[in-house]
């Protein structure tokens, strides 16, 4: 495999009010200590950001979105103070035993270096003087990405961070301007100016399902132990796919075992039941060939492999894998630290676009939200400077009618506020998911916005028979297992007639084929229909060829000969035909016009695939 780089736009920061001159040949900040009161704009990720606040000779305390990173800074999985440096790490549960072990920390003398989950700020202060610390709110992109499900702890920061001896807001993936939180407006921004920068380059791969597409990845690394790009060979691959579900789909199409993979997600109940038997690690285990990690850990985590590539898996049909280009990308390409490896600049970003098209340009959705939030103002003024005695009758009747998204009320301040985040976070999401990945040419258009290197976009239709939709709760295998139980039991059950309305191949596979012969296919659906081709013996040879080519050849595609000959040599194999396929083959089952078409900027030879030639029945 070969990539060839056709886009590169150079980006730059423009409205620079403040920049930071940074003389650095490694790629990482050599600083005393962060700019204070401000937006850091770091701009490189995994440049010892944190590692500052963490070492210097300041009381810091440094908030961070996930547990995760927490995990990997402090070098162990249990909240506390680390054991081979002055760092006190406060997650999860607080408990008596974990104030203790902080009360016994603050303490102590010293240099105090605390890091938390963004969760865990408010309730902290309670245990210390904020003005005896600086405040470091790491990843502070996160504010955003994660409101729609931690406004109460997002809303903690914004609230408490001014108390601090100094604050700085740090990220090299900095919200849009557009979308920072009003509570930032003024506050200034500093950017990092680098003498010099690493090259992002990004692989685009378009595809209609997938991951199928990142089924064909895995199925290549198991089979020859590695993959091979540019002459250079990847013994692992971290894939970044923000699914447990869709992660569990993965894991049992390819049937990969517990010993062959690392999953790093939100270690909770809900998740330990989707993977059912499968272990939920962290990012200080060992590596495996396989990693598979949740957005817990795209941000800030350091990852260590000689020869790891990742992918990035986006699916339209579970919004919440849609990698955002400005900041997801970015700092996925920053998780691998090991310098050595070839691979740690790359990414491969596996996507499929939106089907249907916009109710709603962007611009239209902005003005409609814009509407709403003034709305939204007009009503909470309009009851915060009204008579106590007006207030009584106007409490009970907006109750009902007030925008939840935009407006609460505060009890205790008798008072109604408006939240600018949510509506700044819809329409992020909005851009996102409707705009981005609307179309391949919008996603390029989107790397080029933010000056990141990238191929142009290579479009692959996978077969996607076995991999589990979203929604479907079964898959054909555990299906097969049933009906077969419920056929053998002799039990007249309405189940079987549902099992068999949803997948019809149900039938011929266990009347025709069998158990013994459905497990050996295990259980993959093509192969069984092929199989099943291959038994009918009422049938020509070449009526049993063109029902298996037919559904790898489409109609108006180009097909490159050699592929044309390794199809067809495979499907004469499976049914017994002795003759050696040629790649011309194809015209007695299609009308083909023979072309060439440049792929990875070499002349291939081929054949547009016209109209098939429909002769059999």
């Amino acid at each position: 495999m070969e990539l060839f780089f056709t886009s590169k736009s150079i980006h730059k920061m423009k409205n620079q009010a403040n920049t930071l001159k940074i003389n650095s040949t490694d790629g990482y900040l050599h600083l005393e200590d962060l700019p204070h009161n401000c937006i850091f704009n770091k701009v490189i990720t995994g440049c010892g950001g944190t590692t500052i606040a963490i070492t210097n000779s300041e009381n810091y305390v440094i908030a961070v979105p996930t547990k995760e990173l927490i995990v990997n800074k402090i070098g162990k999985a249990e909240a506390g103070e680390s054991d081979n440096k002055n760092l006190f790490g406060l997650f999860g549960e607080f408990t008596n035993s974990l104030k203790s072990k902080l009360k016994k920390y603050l303490k102590k003398d010293g240099v105090k270096k605390i890091i938390c989950t963004y969760d865990k700020l408010a309730k902290l202060a309670e245990y210390l003087n904020p003005a005896d610390f600086r405040l470091l709110v790491d990843e502070y992109h996160c504010l955003l990405k994660a409101y729609s499900y931690r406004d109460t702890a997002i809303d903690g920061v914004l609230d408490s961070f001014k108390q601090y001896k100094s604050f700085c807001f740090m990220s090299a993936t900095p919200i849009q301007a557009e979308f920072s939180p009003s509570c930032l407006n003024g506050v200034p921004v500093i950017v990092a100016d680098w003498s010099y920068t690493d090259t992002l380059i990004v692989s685009l791969e378009k595809t209609n399902h997938p991951y199928q597409k990142a089924s064909n990845y895995i199925k290549a690394y198991k089979r020859d132990g590695y993959i091979e790009i540019n002459g250079k060979k990847s013994y692992e691959a971290f894939f970044f796919i923000n699914s447990v579900t869709d992660i569990k789909a993965i894991l049992d199409h390819c049937d990969l075992a517990n010993n062959e993979v690392r999953i790093i997600c939100a270690d909770t109940e809900s998740n330990r039941s989707k993977l059912e038997g499968f272990e939920i690690s962290n990012s200080i285990s060992d590596n495996k060939m396989f990693t598979f990690i949740t957005c817990k850990g795209f941000e800030g985590v350091d990852y260590f492999s000689d020869t790891a590539m990742s992918f990035v898996v986006s699916s339209t049909s579970n919004p919440h894998t849609l990698a955002a280009i400005d900041t997801d990308i970015p700092q996925i390409a920053g998780r691998i630290r090991t310098k050595t490896n070839p691979f740690r600049n790359l990414i491969v970003h596996i996507f499929n676009t939106q089907l249907d098209t916009l109710s709603l340009s962007y611009e239209e959705m902005k003005e409609r939200t814009e509407k709403e939030l003034e709305a939204a103002k007009e009503t909470a003024n309009m009851f915060n400077t009204a008579p106590d005695i007006v207030k009584d009758h106007l409490r009970d009747k907006l109750k009902d009618k007030v925008n939840d998204m935009y407006i609460s009320y505060d009890k205790k301040n008798d008072a109604y506020k408006v939240n600018d985040i949510l509506p700044k976070l819809e329409l992020y999401n909005y851009q996102v998911n409707k705009v981005i990945y609307s179309s391949g040419l919008q996603i390029a258009k989107g790397y080029d916005s933010n000056g990141i290197l990238h191929t142009s976009v290579n479009w692959e239709l996978v077969d996607n028979e076995i991999i589990r939709k979203k929604g479907m709760k079964l898959t054909f295998e555990e299906a097969y297992k049933e009906y077969s139980q419920l056929k053998e039991s002799l039990v007249v059950s309405p189940k079987i007639e549902e099992l068999e309305k949803q997948f019809p191949l149900l039938i011929p596979a266990y009347h025709k084929l069998g158990d013994e012969a459905v497990k050996r296919l295990k259980y993959v659906q093509k192969a069984i229909k092929n199989e099943l081709l291959v038994i009918n013996d009422y049938k020509s040879l070449d009526n049993k060829i063109f029902k298996i080519i037919k559904e790898d050849i489409h109609i108006g595609e180009f097909i490159p000969a050699k592929k044309a000959k390794e199809l067809l040599k495979k499907t004469y194999e499976l049914v017994g035909k002795k003759e050696t396929a040629k790649a011309t083959d194809l015209d007695k089952w299609f009308e083909i016009d023979a072309a060439s078409k440049r792929i990875d900027g070499k002349k291939v030879a081929g054949y547009i695939i016209v109209r098939s030639k429909i002769i059999f029945k």
